[in-house]
């Protein structure tokens, strides 16, 4: 570009409220050191974005304070196949945790999800002990490619909430590979 053309550029950039048309100066401040961006930094949102496993498991955490239930089970979570065996627990985040009777975790409070804008997929399937008690809660929800299948159980003498989180497109790409796998195996 010519002296001309540059003149042009410099004038037009001056004409829209832009300053510092010479050369070095373009993104420096007074002392000719780079200048910090005068654009904001928007972050992402905190709830956008695809949910990775290490999320899911912030999530489960957050959602089982909410409700008062107690840390997840070590010995379920021990017990959990390894995904080397069984491809699918590579998908999920799960957790179990299992209450006596004195604890604070309430059924009335299982919309712990919906109140993180998970959407319930179905009707929850409720049932109540002869005495009117709610004693199972089973219910599905769903939000950015992973479903929550929950599970509450009021026994006579503890309470047991489950929560088996999967991602959805990693559950469809296992059965794929297996469906694969079952029909090579089934042409030799």
């Amino acid at each position: 570009m010519n002296r001309v053309g540059w003149a042009a550029v410099c004038a037009a950039v001056v004409m829209i409220g832009v300053t510092g048309c010479g050369g070095d100066s373009i993104g420096r401040d007074e002392k000719g050191k780079p200048a910090a961006s005068s654009a904001p930094v928007t972050a992402r949102p905190e709830d956008s974005g695809p949910i990775t496993k290490g999320k899911m498991r912030l999530v489960l955490d957050g959602i089982t304070r909410d409700i008062g239930a107690p840390p997840n089970d070590p010995k379920w979570a021990a017990s959990m196949a390894e995904p080397s065996k069984y491809p699918l627990t590579a998908c999920f985040v799960t957790y179990r945790g299992f209450d006596t009777a004195t604890s604070t975790l309430d059924v009335d409070r299982t919309n712990a999800l919906t109140g993180r804008g998970w959407t319930e997929t179905k009707k929850r399937n409720e049932r109540k002990a002869p005495d009117g008690t709610v004693d199972v809660v089973g219910a599905v929800f769903k939000k950015r490619g992973w479903t929550v299948a929950m599970e509450y159980r009021l026994f006579s003498d503890n309470r047991t909430l489950s929560l088996n989180a999967f991602d959805d497109a990693c559950v469809k790409k296992v059965r794929a590979a297996e469906d694969a796998a079952r029909q090579t195996s089934l042409s030799l």
